[in-house]
């Protein structure tokens, strides 16, 4: 039987978390789903206590074990083991409503028959409740660049993404990075498929010191390759102005700490004239950042 949605763990080094994950899903009220752990080569293999959980767990679980290389490369290497149409992406210190796998359900149920919907967001909240993100009342059928860049709606929320979309707008990898900013398959999948923004809380978000976003810029520097290609994305021209310009600036920063020149980093932007007009802003940029962060 094909579960109604695949709940995807990337997973590194947080073992602390897991039991509480476990019973987190423990209470889904809909049972007939996959949990799927990728373990991006965490110091100690978990196994033993997924074999111990698979034994007792209404719902199907599978745990993969890979070498690290950033949660990027685990969401590309999930792509096979994936057993259902839809996945939500569901992070390791976080939790779950008890409703959100029969509400994910019930979304998919209705608008997965539409080829165009390739995704459906559903939003991200404290645990009493409120939500980081404001979505109006009523769903809205849009796309991530109009209805949250433009729309002026920044932060994170679950997105529940169609299975082939995750597969087909796969995160490039580049040797020795270990971090590639979501916006790679949020914006670079909005040109194609449609995004369905429903307003309610499913996802409990709890930010752990040693995460991705906790880490922040000193982290996101030891990854510049990786940085200048979600800059690139950004610069996607139906995204705002003042969104572009942003990119722009930080496209000169993750160049720089390349050592590449002006002109290089201009030219592989697809954009040369419009970026080259933020070289100045991008190099106080550098400047400043550098002396703070590195």
């Amino acid at each position: 039987m094909t579960p109604c949605i695949t709940v995807l763990t990337p997973l590194y080094n947080r073992a602390q978390y897991i039991e509480r994950l476990y019973f987190c899903l423990c209470a889904q009220t809909r049972k007939d789903f996959q949990w799927l752990i990728i373990d991006d080569g965490s110091d100690e293999r978990s196994d033993a206590i997924f074999d111990e959980y698979k034994e007792y767990a209404e719902f199907s679980i599978d745990y993969v074990y890979k070498e690290n290389g950033g949660k990027h490369t685990a969401l590309n290497y999930s792509h096979p083991y994936i057993k259902s149409d839809w996945v939500l992406i569901l992070d390791s210190d976080d939790m779950l409503t008890s409703d959100a796998v029969d509400t994910a359900a019930s979304y998919i149920e209705k608008y997965g028959e539409s080829e165009s919907i390739g995704i459906i967001s559903f939003q991200r909240g404290h645990d009493t409740g409120s939500p980081f993100v404001k979505f109006p009342d009523g769903d809205t059928v849009s796309d991530y660049i109009e209805f949250r860049i433009n729309g002026k709606r920044p932060g994170d929320c679950c997105e529940v993404v169609r299975a082939d979309v995750l597969r087909e707008f796969a995160f490039p990898v580049y040797v020795g990075e270990r971090f590639m900013n979501e916006s790679h398959l949020w914006i670079g999948s909005a040109d194609k498929y449609k995004t369905v923004f429903v307003p309610k809380v499913i996802y409990i978000c709890e930010y752990v010191e040693g995460g991705l976003t906790k880490s922040g810029r000193s982290f996101w520097r030891t990854c510049p390759m990786g940085g200048m290609h979600s800059q690139i994305v950004g610069l996607n021209k139906r995204c705002s102005l003042i969104y572009r310009a942003k990119r722009a600036v930080l496209l000169h920063y993750y160049g720089r700490l390349l050592n590449m020149k002006v002109k290089d980093i201009c030219r592989d932007s697809g954009q040369p004239f419009f970026v080259w007009l933020f070289t100045l802003p991008g190099l106080i940029l550098y400047n400043r950042w550098e002396k703070k962060y590195k």
